[in-house]
């Protein structure tokens, strides 16, 4: 975001949060940014920190990082978390916001369904929260509540729920558009355009993803690196390959991992090189060229965070789609056979789906001692 598209966005939302009062003394321009970046200002008014709080989507000043290295460390953020008066707004929002990270995690350590249930309670709260929060405070918690629906639009749609997967998604949309805000409005219509690439509507998907792309220059990187690797897959399901593929390129220089120190589960954190990666060997099958996806697949899958399961489950599916696709059905097998329990631990419905789907692409090869097991294994339980 550059310094003038950052200073109309603080004014912006200065006329948001504080609606009906003569806010334009504390109006800036591309200049008081300037100072901001350089150090200049030290300390903001009130009403400056609040739009910079809304505008960079952070819970407490401590976050904004407008001190000195000296005075930013880990300490100086706990005691500013520490200073938060116990009942406030500013603490239960902070609350709520942490409980996100920690609900993000839980998804990696116990699966969807378990996560889920926690976000479900989590918006059940902030809809009740939503009709006592002080106007001054609301976009804080509105914002929140399009981060918890999106996060329920992604779960459901790993336990294989499209349509409860489609409706948070929109309530994501509508909670977001409600206060202008760039980042959840991007993240939800990213969210939207995979929601239509899973469903077989390329075109849609495509459309989607562009229309993220608008606020492209307001994101983080790794959102930036998340939603060119969409936009690449979604044009590779409609044949456009060379696009797709200078898109995967350009995606890497906002890699996740490109970018140490970032918070892990804030959004687009997942989006490393090798993510990136796994969605080049899967535009490649789709450009048949199934042999130089696995090549690429098979590099991939070494740089996968361990945590990340369902990633490494997905590129797991992706390698063995791309075998099968190779006339390859025994190599086929036994990749999907790999994947399989770890999309059980995961607690990935949608993946296990698709593992099913391709077990009846190869059951015709049965004669196959790596078919044969891997048919057996897939009709256990999950």
């Amino acid at each position: 975001m550059s310094r003038s598209e950052l200073a109309d966005a603080v004014n912006a939302a200065l006329d948001r949060i504080y609606a009906g009062r003569n806010i334009t003394a504390h109006y800036v321009d591309f200049r008081w940014v300037g100072k901001l970046e350089r150090g200049e200002h030290r300390w903001p008014s009130e009403a400056r920190r609040a739009a910079l709080r809304h505008v960079l989507g952070v819970d407490i000043d401590a976050d904004l990082d407008l001190y000195s290295p000296r005075r930013t460390d880990r300490k100086y953020v706990a005691d500013e978390v520490a200073k938060l008066r116990p009942g406030s707004w500013d603490e239960t929002i902070h609350l709520l916001h942490e409980q996100w990270h920690l609900l993000v995690q839980n998804d990696k350590m116990f699966g969807p369904e378990y996560a889920l249930m926690g976000v479900t309670g989590q918006l059940k709260a902030i809809h009740g929260l939503l009709r006592e929060v002080p106007q001054e405070r609301k976009p804080s918690l509105i914002r929140l509540a399009a981060q918890y629906a999106e996060s329920a639009a992604w779960l459901n749609q790993s336990l294989n729920d499209p349509s409860a997967g489609h409706r948070w998604t929109q309530q994501a949309l509508a909670w977001a558009a409600q206060i202008g805000e760039p980042t959840m409005t991007a993240w939800a219509t990213y969210r939207s355009s995979q929601q239509w690439l899973t469903s077989g509507h390329a075109a849609q998907a495509v459309e989607q993803a562009e229309a993220a792309l608008l606020y492209d220059r307001k994101l983080p990187g790794p959102m930036r690196a998340a939603l060119r690797v969409q936009h690449a897959h979604a044009l590779a399901a409609m044949g456009k390959h060379h696009a797709a593929m200078r898109l995967l390129d350009d995606a890497h220089r906002w890699a996740a991992d490109r970018q140490p120190g970032k918070p892990e589960g804030e959004h687009g954190t997942y989006c490393t090189s090798g993510y990136i990666e796994v969605h080049r060997g899967a535009c490649l099958r789709l450009a048949q060229r199934p042999e130089e996806a696995i090549a690429v697949l098979d590099d991939a899958l070494q740089k996968i965070p361990p945590r990340h399961r369902q990633d490494f489950a997905s590129a797991l599916l992706n390698k063995a789609a791309a075998h099968a696709a190779a006339s390859q059905p025994d190599l086929a097998a036994a990749t999907a056979h790999q994947a399989l329990p770890i999309a059980r631990r995961a607690g990935s419905r949608r993946i296990l789906h698709q593992l099913t789907r391709l077990g009846a692409a190869v059951s015709g090869h049965q004669q196959l001692s790596d078919v044969r097991a891997f048919l057996d294994d897939l009709k256990e339980a999950p």
